[in-house]
């Protein structure tokens, strides 16, 4: 999979990409917080029932909470085992993405 870094997917969604920004923490740390516009699949629910809906050329971005998560690297490697190729890591996850001050949803706002 490739990297991509929090401005190259800033820019992605505020051009209205088509893509699926996978949350890939548990679903109480995304209802806590997430990215604007990331869906909850944790890493260890990931698998081929869930992602029956997209099309194989679809191009989904992962992410977890910071350099030392690895949920966002098992994500992207099992979307890759299930034939999808365009698949991009953003490694440094959520708490790089709030450094820059990038919009994020918090529970009760």
């Amino acid at each position: 999979m490739r990297q991509i870094r929090a401005d190259d997917l800033k820019k992605m969604m505020d051009e209205k990409a088509d893509f699926v920004l996978i949350d890939a923490r548990g679903h109480d740390a995304y209802d806590r917080e997430h990215i604007t516009g990331a869906v909850s699949i944790p890493s260890d629910h990931l698998g081929e029932r869930i992602l029956k809906d997209y099309d194989k050329d679809t191009t989904f971005v992962t992410y977890c909470t910071d350099l030392d998560c690895e949920a966002s690297t098992v994500a992207a490697t099992k979307l890759e085992r299930y034939g999808y190729t365009k698949v991009l890591e953003y490694k440094p996850g959520i708490d790089d993405w709030k450094t820059h001050r990038y919009p994020t949803v918090k529970k009760g706002h």
